[in-house]
């Protein structure tokens, strides 16, 4: 019996001829997930950058669309099962509002 034809075997040989398996759906999230989440990192910090009023415009556009494919892609995860969360605890975000408050008072 050849072991190296084995379908569990299949991403040893790959990773052996300098190939990297496939991802699969969970990890292709993931990867989706974290790229958005750059991406929004990115873009927030080109439009404080931004004198231009129409450009940052755009890029405010850009930053909420990305925004909201985020979210969705977390949305999905969760519906999978891959992201699972625990709820806030009520002071906990009684907390955090009273913090980011005073942030904005300041």
């Amino acid at each position: 019996m050849n072991m190296q034809n084995q379908p569990w075997n299949q991403n040893a040989n790959q990773q052996q001829r300098g190939q990297t398996p496939p991802l699969g759906d969970q990890e292709l999230a993931f990867d989706l997930l974290y790229q958005e989440k750059a991406l929004l990192s990115n873009i927030a910090s080109e439009v404080m950058e931004s004198s231009q009023p129409g450009m940052r415009q755009v890029l405010n556009d850009c930053y909420m669309q990305i925004g909201q494919d985020q979210l969705d892609i977390f949305n999905q995860m969760q519906q999978q099962g891959w992201y699972p969360v625990k709820p806030a605890q009520p002071q906990d975000v009684q907390a955090a509002k009273q913090k980011y408050q005073s942030m904005l008072n300041t």
